[in-house]
């Protein structure tokens, strides 16, 4: 039986000791390369190319443990660091298994080391006005960081002292957007880690650049990298939630809601929210914000079942304890939110949702009634029990 190496390999990595055919016990993990295909398959190509078919690349072979750790050693006693991280770099981007056998030799922590600042006053300039070289390389390895750790193996492996933590910020506010990005995700990594939470929380525009990322419609990698890094860091404190609702989150968030592609990404977006709505600041923005209370009733019943519930308690949040509760409420019922409500109800929903739900009923019952389409409080209280 015969595989593509990338396939096989990412079978064997995963744990699999049977052949995905048969399902047969193997007797050896070894792989032999098929010569004879191979060479059938390029003559193939060869006699048609006059069809548009071009020859497949040749495989390179695996990087070993030994070359990679000679490389590491290089970048620890600064031999050639320059060429030495494209080397690594071109190495991970070749497959999976150079990515695992980097980060199983200590790359991510070797190459965060090599992140520094080059003088007390760098942090105020701007990125075209850097010195090159440096912002050539220290991009370089940003990026060698996030190839390499995004193997499941390295993650909450990540870890920076002040200096790395100062570079990594500056390449995140005044870097490029693919800087920008590879920067948001090395900082979701150490955000991870609640030693290096409040390190982060200190750190100047760090909260407000990644609200700046949100709004990068067109580069999901960096609305991705933004909304994991601002989960971390809203799940944390109140004074980083003010921060976010200050920096314009509220309004951002609320107008990726629409264009959110993914599950996880939704689901992301609004549970940030929700953390967001437990300030005060947090419900008067989402109440002020005329998409914001029509777009969490809409998601009702047509988003999964976490989407849903954080949909609803923001909901119960700023109708209950916004300073404009009145108005969210006016707000909530005309988008239809009572019918959502009472369906939802009616569905295999969490516990935490269904309360919430009936404890918004209640708040809403009274300006429903007001409406010439309700049928009033006894025909609410008898489709729902509060």
């Amino acid at each position: 039986m015969t595989y593509d190496r990338s396939s096989i390999e990412k079978w064997l990595d995963d744990g699999n000791l049977t052949c995905p055919a048969t399902m047969q016990l193997l007797d050896t993990t070894s792989l032999i390369p098929n010569h004879t295909l191979r060479r059938l398959i390029q003559e193939w190509c060869v006699s048609n190319r006059c069809n548009g078919v071009e020859r497949i690349p040749t495989p390179k072979l695996p990087a070993q443990p030994e070359e990679v750790k000679a490389m590491l050693e290089d970048l620890k006693s600064g031999i050639n660091v320059h060429d030495t991280v494209k080397r690594l770099r071109s190495l991970a981007r070749e497959s999976e298994k150079n990515k695992r056998c980097a980060s199983d030799a200590g790359a991510v922590h070797v190459l965060i080391n090599l992140l520094t600042m080059p003088n007390t006053e760098w942090p105020e300039t701007e990125y075209y006005s850097a010195d090159r070289d440096w912002v050539e390389f220290t991009e370089d390895v940003l990026a060698t960081i996030v190839l390499i750790s995004n193997i499941e193996s390295s993650r909450g492996s990540v870890v920076a002292g002040t200096k790395q933590l100062a570079c990594i910020c500056w390449f995140l506010r005044r870097g490029s957007i693919e800087s920008k990005v590879n920067a948001a995700v090395v900082l979701e990594s150490l955000a991870s880690n609640s030693e290096f939470k409040s390190a982060l929380s200190e750190m100047e525009g760090v909260i407000e650049s990644l609200v700046g990322l949100l709004r990068e419609k067109f580069y999901p990698r960096a609305v991705r990298a933004s909304l994991k890094c601002l989960l971390a860091l809203c799940a944390t404190t109140r004074k980083n939630r003010i921060r976010a609702v200050e920096a314009g989150g509220v309004a951002a968030l609320v107008e990726f809601l629409p264009e959110a592609e993914g599950r996880g990404m939704l689901e992301r977006a609004l549970k940030i929210l929700e953390f967001l709505s437990s300030c005060a600041e947090g419900r008067e923005a989402i109440s002020d914000h005329a998409l914001a209370i029509p777009m969490l009733v809409k998601l009702i019943l047509r988003a999964s079942e976490a989407a849903i519930e954080h949909a609803v308690v923001i909901l119960w949040m700023v109708c209950e304890y916004s300073v404009n509760a009145s108005t969210a409420r006016d707000s909530a019922v005309q988008a239809g939110v009572i019918t959502r409500l009472i369906l939802l109800l009616q569905t295999e929903c969490s516990k935490r949702t269904k309360q919430k739900a009936i404890e918004l009923l209640k708040h809403l019952r009274d300006i429903w009634s007001q409406y010439p389409c309700s049928p009033g409080n006894k025909a609410l209280s008898r489709i729902a029990p509060f």
